[in-house]
């Protein structure tokens, strides 16, 4: 099978009201703009924006479209990994047209050379918001001339699509192809979680759960690239702990699996999250010994092989999409309150 920040004008709508104006009111006002500001947070880089339902409190930066908070409203614990930089600097960057990298960072097309930004180009790009409401939001980005010239030739539209349900948040890509040739592309996510419902982060007391007893080989990563190699991993199993010594740094990367839900427990319970990875095909697992979160991967093609070819064209792993054809993938996240 591919800061400007922006400045929020308020103004009084009763330029009459004195500053001695009744204690109540000054409550009422504040708390009013305190709510207002709650779904409308500022990052150093972007505008970060609010979708929630009774059950769960999701943000959203321009940035990538990243998610960039999970929050239960009964448990008021926060799902998504921070992007504390000691570990891992990022939250849940969508990996476009690339999955983790290319081969030595670059491809060719009709012999000319692009740089391909690991994660893709998506990840550092701002979105246009297309739509948004309470409990759902469309974000689309289509590619610059730099983009065009240095990074990806095609011409694409990719929109974003996160609508939340209860307990659930779907994750939804539409991909278009805009140009008048095949376009080659790979498509992921990367949501981090946090380990820990509130206690210390020890790995010891957390595990990955299958849902069904599984058996699957994963395939060998080797500087974020896959190797020609895989190996067994699970022999009929439904759990695996995270201080289990066959967890590598690199990621357990599963192909083609029968697995459609991966979750995240602590020993013996329910897990707290889980991943049902929808219409995609493939899945990478990371999370490295040591690490205090754990990424559920989902992917449409995945990392380029150690011999990958240059040539986009003959990267047969990817997605080859035709002139004005669309596609549409998606994934969702389960939020579990109570385990």
């Amino acid at each position: 099978m591919y800061q400007n920040i922006r400045t929020m004008k308020r103004t009084n709508p009763d330029k009459t009201i004195k500053e001695d104006y009744n204690p109540t009111y000054r409550k009422a006002l504040f708390f009013f703009i305190f709510l207002t500001f709650l779904c409308i947070v500022r990052s150093q880089d972007a505008e970060v924006l609010c979708i929630e339902n009774e059950s769960i409190r999701v943000l959203i930066s321009e940035k990538g479209a990243e998610l960039q908070s999970i929050r239960g409203k009964i448990s008021k614990f926060e799902y998504l990994w921070q992007g504390n930089g000691e570990y891992w600097a990022d939250r849940a960057p969508i990996m476009f047209p690339v999955n983790v990298r290319f081969r030595d960072n670059e491809f060719y097309f009709r012999n000319v050379k692009y740089d391909m930004p690991k994660m893709g180009i998506i990840k550092e790009s701002f979105m246009t918001v297309k739509h948004k409401s309470n409990d759902e939001i469309t974000l689309s980005f289509v590619p610059n001339k730099e983009i065009l010239h240095k990074n990806y030739p095609f011409l694409f539209k990719i929109s974003v699509r996160y609508k939340l349900t209860d307990n659930t948040i779907l994750n939804e890509y539409i991909v278009t192809n805009n140009d008048t040739h095949n376009m080659y592309f790979a498509l992921g996510g990367h949501p981090g979680f946090n380990l820990s419902l509130g206690q210390p982060n020890d790995r010891k007391t957390h595990e990955l759960f299958f849902f069904k007893s599984s058996s699957f080989r994963r395939g060998l990563i080797k500087n974020s690239l896959l190797t020609d190699s895989a190996v067994p991993f699970l022999q009929d199993e439904k759990t695996l702990r995270l201080n289990d010594d066959r967890i590598p740094n690199t990621g357990i990367f599963i192909k083609d699996s029968a697995i459609t839900k991966i979750g995240l427990a602590r020993l013996g319970k329910k897990p707290y999250v889980s991943l049902l990875l929808g219409n995609f095909p493939n899945v990478n697992i990371w999370s490295p010994p040591g690490y205090p979160f754990v990424c559920i991967e989902p992917m449409v093609s995945h990392h380029d092989f150690e011999d990958s070819p240059k040539d986009i064209e003959k990267k047969s792993h990817l997605v080859k999409l035709g002139p004005g054809e669309s596609v549409t993938y998606y994934y969702s996240i389960e939020i579990n309150q109570n385990p």
